[in-house]
């Protein structure tokens, strides 16, 4: 028996797009005669047709290759309205990907009438147009309601009317909307005067008018400016312009004095020799400052700068000349020898900013140590004087800071007098009290911001073999990363968690360093970074509570893998993040990210297996910005703010 075997084929016709390829882009429509730019975006080249040559045609776009071709990753082409009507206009690439998209084509609106071609901002016009069923709409300093075509004007300049009948198909019309501007006083001048003298004022507007609020206190020459002092007292002297749009006009308060103002001297009224100086300001304008007795003290003729010179007193005296001759305001000052500590704060540049200065000593009952004092002062170029008075006999230590070191940034590094990171390093002043210590200047250390592929991280730990269920985190301890030339490369801080991570490292052999007061700390040496294993990931510190050390490694392997850890890096980022974890066994936890607003932006469960692991998070598809990572398990919760800049 023979078997016939029927083979039937049936083909299907069928659009589809490319991977990757966009839908037909550009404005799907105009007037009839008039053309519009459409475009496909990633595709590689293809052909364009017209399902009705009668509404619309295609033709090249002038800025294509070929009949389609490539244009930053995407095609274009011209459709040309012929008649009123709408017609699909197709997109065939080389692979045979088809892109469609309706075109519509209208008859060209009749011209707008109605209104003026220009009006004053603040007033209205009514605009019109024969062709029924658009809308109006406006740009630059007219807002125009969509339905009556009723247009305001709100600022001058040139702008246009629009009525929309269809896509890219509209009339327009070029209007002007005015005001009247007044160029505005010159009172360079002055803006005080003196009884019986002049100041003349001015505006760059011409045909304007001047006058004066108060003719009893100041008088004005109507077409010259000219303000003449008739009494104390003010007037506000206001120059008027018309225009087609009402009046314009602009004002200036002129104050007129028979009598000069000292103000009144503010500031310290003891200085003392050997310590910082002293500033004294006044707050009338344009005075001298002098001493009466300069052997005592010196004083900027224009600064007010106090310097101590012997022990004594001395009258400051503010000088100034006005409306009643000349005046001063004077203030006491008494010039006694130093009690204390001085020196200066110094930068190797210019610095702008707040300095914090600390007086630490040591306190026998608790035996440690304890900042006694502070002071926060301004700095506005390389250096700025410190000071501290009436100590008694002690031994002191003086440390300085920006408030940029607070954070993980570098940049100028806490520093002790002597030019020391550490405390157990700085340079200790044995001071006898009644005398003075002088010059003990803090030369700030700096650390330049460094970028790389590379990582440290690690975590302190205290409480290990103590009776405790496990290791105790060191919360908030600075962590600083120190290059192979000894400076610093990042700074960061322990987290709840007592990890921490120094990111955006170069390669390179780092020293790592916990700067902990009280505690003389050893640092974590020899970690050598190579582009071939850029991370380091096991910089583990102990806190010994008892013998005030903090030493690089656990106190015990066991101790150290029972402490569930997790954590996210780095931050900032450009884009990649990593999440890395330290487990005893397998878990699962949940990780959460937020913008600022809490609204979710990404979500998912990653599976932390037992001992160390990382595993990465794309973070380029964001917002640069600040963004909140919360990740869960059983064990533990890490919540950090991630700053995202791309």
């Amino acid at each position: 028996m023979k078997h016939f075997i029927t083979l039937i084929v049936v083909f299907f016709a069928f659009t589809f797009s490319a991977y990757g390829m966009g839908p037909i882009t550009g404005t799907l429509g105009t007037c009839v005669g008039d053309s519009s730019l459409v475009s496909v975006y990633g595709s590689y080249g293809g052909t364009w047709s017209s399902s009705d040559i009668a509404v619309a045609t295609v033709g090249s776009a002038g800025i294509t290759s070929g009949t389609g071709g490539l244009i930053d990753s995407g095609a274009a082409a011209m459709v040309t309205g012929i008649s009123a009507g709408t017609a699909t206009i197709t997109y065939t690439d080389t692979l045979g990907a088809i892109i469609t998209a309706v075109f519509t084509v209208t008859a060209v609106p009749a011209g707008i009438t109605g209104g003026p071609t220009s009006f004053c901002a603040g007033s209205t016009a009514t605009f019109s147009d024969a062709t029924p069923g658009g809308t109006w709409s406006g740009d630059g300093g007219i807002s125009v309601n969509p339905a009556t075509g009723v247009a305001t004007g709100l600022y001058a300049g040139v702008v246009n009317i629009y009525y929309n009948v269809g896509p890219g198909c509209s009339a327009s019309e070029s209007l002007t909307v005015n005001t009247t501007t007044v160029a505005g006083l010159d009172t360079s001048g002055g803006s005080a005067i003196c009884v019986g003298s002049s100041v003349a004022l001015s505006d760059a507007t011409p045909g304007g008018t001047w006058s004066s609020s108060n003719p009893s206190a100041a008088s004005v020459g109507s077409t010259t400016g000219l303000v003449t002092g008739i009494a104390a007292g003010t007037a506000y002297i206001t120059y008027t312009v018309a225009g087609v749009c009402g009046a314009g006009f602009t004002t200036a308060l002129i104050t007129v004095s028979s009598t000069t103002s000292t103000g009144s001297i503010s500031g310290p009224s003891v200085a003392y020799i050997g310590g910082t100086t002293i500033t004294l300001a006044d707050g009338a304008p344009s005075g001298t400052w002098s001493s009466s007795n300069s052997a005592i003290a010196t004083i900027g003729s224009t600064t007010g700068v106090v310097t101590a010179v012997s022990s004594g007193t001395t009258t400051i005296s503010y000088t100034v000349t006005g409306c009643g001759g000349t005046a001063s305001a004077t203030q006491v000052v008494t010039v006694s020898p130093l009690d204390g500590i001085s020196g200066s704060v110094l930068f190797s540049g210019a610095y702008y900013g707040e300095v914090k200065v600390w007086l630490i000593t040591y306190n026998p009952g608790t035996s440690l140590l304890e900042a006694i004092d502070s002071t926060t002062l301004y700095c506005s170029g390389t250096s700025v004087d410190y000071e501290f008075v009436g100590l008694a006999s002690d031994s002191f230590r003086v440390k300085a800071a920006t408030p940029d070191t607070t954070g993980t940034t570098t940049g100028y590094i806490p520093t002790y007098h002597g030019s020391f990171f550490y405390w157990h390093d700085a340079d200790v002043i044995n001071h006898v009290s009644g005398t003075a210590d002088i010059n003990e200047n803090i030369t700030m250390l700096t650390g330049t911001t460094t970028s790389g592929p590379g990582f440290i991280s690690g975590s302190v730990l205290t409480g290990a073999n103590k009776g405790t269920s496990g290791s105790i985190p060191v919360v908030g301890l600075h962590m600083v990363a120190l290059n192979s030339t000894g400076s610093v490369a990042q700074m960061a801080y322990t987290d709840a968690a007592g990890n921490y991570t120094l990111s955006n490292l170069p390669v390179g052999i780092y020293t790592v360093f916990p700067d902990s007061l009280n505690y003389i700390t050893t640092p974590y040496t020899s970690i050598t970074l190579t582009s071939g294993t850029p991370t380091y990931g096991a910089a583990a510190f102990t806190q010994h509570t008892t013998s005030k050390t903090i030493t690089p490694g656990a106190e015990s392997v066991k101790n150290l893998s029972s402490v569930s850890s997790v954590t996210a890096f780095p931050n900032p980022t450009s884009g990649r993040l990593n999440i890395m974890w330290n487990e005893a066994t397998i878990e699962k936890a949940s990780v959460v990210i937020t913008d600022i607003t809490g609204r979710q932006v990404y979500t998912a469960t990653l599976t932390l297996t037992e001992g160390k692991g990382v595993s990465p998070i794309d973070l380029s598809v964001f917002n640069n910005g600040l963004y909140m990572i919360s990740i869960k398990t059983a064990t533990l919760s890490y919540n950090s703010k991630i700053d995202l800049q791309r």
